[in-house]
């Protein structure tokens, strides 16, 4: 049994939980938040999550998880078969996660926790935003996945973090550079039918706004 930590509030979380899904493993979830205690740096390094622990091993970082993942579960590919296929898929979750999803995080912090958000900040993190999905859409397939034929990881990290900017970019810049993008647009209308990124996006929705009802009545 797996046990996967952690709060769909985090696009790495549910990057986990949709490779999880798609690997058919069987896997329970254990809400956690990031900490220094003893007790969560033993399974989590750094404090971080999402975690797992696997029949008594942990691991965090989901990159690492992911190709556990990949290792133990081989025959429910979520990678390319040949080697440039590989490196493509995970070059282009790199692409996702470091020039998308990272210079989106003081928007997040803005929309999920009410920190300050200066004018400056916000406009230097669109301009990032969109040179990161610039940089994507240089290296993306679209045949119908993003890295090809093959739903892969770049699919996934797509399927988590994507979104996730999307409405960020709504609420903080009044403009979206996700939905600007006809074709990453009409990408995400086919993640959408995918059951593991369906019943993701569903439960993220779902602590979302429980996480925020909570703020507002405390």
């Amino acid at each position: 049994m797996i046990t996967l930590y952690g709060v769909a509030l985090s696009p790495y979380y549910n990057k986990v939980k949709i490779a999880l899904i798609e690997k058919g493993v069987n896997f329970r979830e254990q809400p956690a938040a990031p900490a220094q205690t003893p007790e969560v740096l033993a399974l989590s390094p750094m404090g971080k999550i999402p975690y797992v622990d696997i029949n008594g091993h942990a691991l965090a970082e989901s990159g690492a998880i992911l190709e556990w993942l990949e290792d133990a579960y081989p025959t429910a590919a979520l990678l390319p078969p040949t080697p440039n296929g590989r490196a493509h898929a995970r070059e282009l979750a790199l692409l996702l996660e470091h020039y998308v999803l990272t210079p989106a995080k003081p928007l997040f912090d803005h929309v999920l926790f009410g920190s300050a958000l200066g004018e400056a900040e916000r406009e230097r993190a669109g301009g990032a935003i969109e040179s990161g999905i610039a940089a994507v859409m240089r290296r993306a397939r679209l045949t119908p996945w993003l890295s090809g034929a093959e739903f892969s990881h770049a699919d996934i990290s797509a399927a988590a973090l994507l979104p996730s900017v999307s409405l960020a970019c709504r609420r903080t810049l009044q403009r979206d550079p996700v939905q600007a993008v006809p074709e990453l647009a009409a990408y995400l209308k086919a993640l959408a039918q995918r059951s593991s990124v369906a019943r993701t996006w569903q439960e993220r929705d779902v602590a979302v706004a429980a996480f925020q009802d909570a703020r507002q009545g405390g």
